[in-house]
């Protein structure tokens, strides 16, 4: 499970990222997001990639201060097979992009993991709410498949999707509905060198750790 990630803007990699995904709005640099955080997105509008602000949790709940995070639900994440049921819609016509830097995982310990050379372009789906201003509040969540034989050690649950740089634009044309084209794409593989570094459980930007790298399959 995919619980909190890091986006570090003034990285190469991630500017060039959110340039693809035309995010142009300001964001901040941000060690430890966690679920419900407001964070950006992109989407797909007539086969183009839009930035958007979101909630990263796809189930939301009006209060009197406007939507929330529904606690009924742990929808930050978004398991493979829900893709092909109960997510159906979301998955054909609501795909959309996070962008990041790195994730963190826990199993006992607390591990940093991020790419050697590129950003994170965690494959996701997304929701829109209605609001009284006719203006929309989105909300998104990231997909996770079965965990990797490689990581077991680190997290044995599962593992996130991150898409590589030729999928990016097909994920997001929203006139493409195939979900039975991603197949492969959902399949649980290693699709770049990853680093893992052993870092504090309360303040994840120090390293406590030698670091590891697990290559690509």
């Amino acid at each position: 499970m995919c619980g909190a990630i890091g986006r570090v803007i003034d990285n190469p990699f991630v500017k060039a990222l959110m340039d693809l995904l035309n995010i142009k709005f300001q964001t901040e640099t941000d060690y430890n997001i966690r679920p419900n955080a407001r964070i950006p997105i992109a989407i797909g509008k007539q086969g183009k990639p839009v930035g958007v602000e979101a909630s990263w949790w796809l189930f939301q709940t009006m209060t009197e201060n406007g939507f929330s995070y529904d606690k009924r639900y742990r929808s930050f994440n978004t398991r493979k097979e829900k893709l092909f049921t109960n997510r159906k819609y979301e998955f054909a016509h609501q795909r959309c992009v996070i962008p990041a830097s790195f994730f963190y995982e826990w199993n006992g310990k607390r591990f940093k993991i991020e790419p050697t050379d590129s950003a994170i372009a965690f494959g996701g789906i997304y929701r829109m709410w209605p609001v009284k201003n006719e203006s929309k509040h989105y909300s998104c969540s990231i997909i996770t498949l079965p965990a990797h034989r490689k990581f077991i050690h680190i997290h044995d649950n599962s593992f996130p999707l991150m898409l590589l740089p030729e999928e990016i634009t097909p994920w997001l044309d929203d006139g493409f509905h195939d979900i039975n084209y991603w197949q492969d794409t959902l399949k649980t593989k290693i699709r770049f060198d990853l680093k893992v570094t052993p870092v504090d459980k309360k303040n994840p930007i120090f390293a406590v750790g030698k670091s590891q790298i697990i290559y690509a399959d």
